[in-house]
C-alpha cells in the first residue's frame, strides 16, 4: 500500500500545472511588449541607415563631378534595398576662387520628415570657363 501511495503522489498535479502555465503567461506579456519594440525600433534605425546611404551617395556623385554645380535645388529619387527615398540638394552661388556649400536632405515618400542631412563645401576653380566679371558679379547677388 505504501508503494501505491507514493506513486499517486509522484509528478504535478492539473492545479499546479494551471497555475505555473497562468504565472508564465504573466511574465511573457511584457516580454512580447519589448520584443515588439524592438523590432519597430530595428525598423526606424534601418530607415534612417537607408536613407543616410543615399544621402552619402548624392553627396559623393556632387562632390566627384568636375563640373561647377549650378546654384539653387535639385531632386531627385534613389532606390535603397527595394525602397525609394526622396532626396534634394541645395547648392550655393559657385564664385570662381571660393569655396560652393552644398546640402543634401533625405526623405520617405510623400512625408516630410528630414532622415538624412549631410552638407559639405567644395572648392570651386579660380577660372571658370566662360566665367566674366559681370557674371562673377552677378552669381555673387
Amino acid at each position: 500500500m505504501s508503494n501505491a501511495s507514493r506513486k499517486s503522489e509522484q509528478g504535478f498535479s492539473l492545479v499546479e500545472t494551471v497555475a505555473a502555465m497562468g504565472v508564465l503567461a504573466l511574465a511573457a506579456v511584457p516580454l512580447l511588449q519589448v520584443t515588439g519594440d524592438a523590432v519597430r525600433n530595428t525598423a526606424r534605425l534601418e530607415t534612417r541607415l537607408l536613407a543616410r546611404t543615399v544621402a552619402e551617395n548624392v553627396m559623393a556623385r556632387t562632390m566627384a563631378s568636375p563640373d561647377v554645380i549650378d546654384a539653387g535645388i535639385a531632386v531627385g529619387q534613389e532606390t535603397q534595398l527595394a525602397r525609394t527615398f526622396g532626396w534634394s540638394r541645395l547648392a550655393s552661388p559657385a564664385l570662381p576662387g571660393s569655396l560652393q556649400s552644398y546640402e543634401v536632405t533625405v526623405t520617405a515618400p510623400n512625408d516630410t520628415q528630414v532622415l538624412a542631412r549631410l552638407v559639405s563645401l567644395k572648392a570651386v576653380p579660380k577660372n571658370l570657363p566662360g566665367s566674366s566679371t559681370a557674371e562673377v558679379d552677378e552669381r555673387a547677388q
